[in-house]
Parts: C-alpha cells; structure tokens; sequence
C-alpha cells in the first residue's frame, strides 16, 4: 500500500471533524456529531432527485455544491500536505 491511501484512510477522524466543522452551525445542527455526520453524508452520496422522491429535500437551507467541494479539497490538502512534510522530513 502507498503512503497517499494510508494517509487517506488513516485521516478519516480528521475528514469527520472538519465536515463536522464546517457543517454543523446552528440553523442545521444535529443533536449529535454522528447525526451531523450522517446528514453530509447523505447530501453528498444521495442524489437529490432521490431525495426528492422521497420527501426529504429541504431546499430552504441547502447550501449547493460550493461548501462540498470546498471541504473535499480541504480533505485533499491535508494528505497532500502530510505527504509533502513526510518526503520532505523523513525521506
């Protein structure tokens, strides 16, 4: 396995916390961290014509599609930057 995947996979936690983070204000809060977690989720990987169908789109507070991206290159920064300061230190 190379160091990208390990980092990848071992910064998960991190990935939570920070969706945590930029996600969970006071107007959609969860009541817990795992509720939170589960609603990103859900907004990134369901699509909304699903959600629809289903009854479960509030179209009122959605954000779009620029705070997902931006969080997805936040996570994208941090692997890159632990894998440039492990070549660049410990290599």
């Amino acid at each position: 396995m190379n160091l990208i995947t390990v980092l990848a996979i071992a910064n998960i936690p991190v990935y939570l916390f920070c969706g945590w983070l930029v996600f969970d204000n006071k107007g959609n809060a969860g009541d817990t961290f795992v509720d939170t977690i589960a609603a990103i989720l859900k907004m990134i990987l369901v699509p909304r014509i699903i959600r629809v169908l289903l009854g479960d789109d509030d179209d009122e507070d959605a954000w779009g599609i620029v705070p997902i991206l931006a969080f997805f290159f936040v996570c994208g920064g941090i692997v890159y930057g632990e894998y440039y300061l492990i070549q660049k230190y410990w290599h």
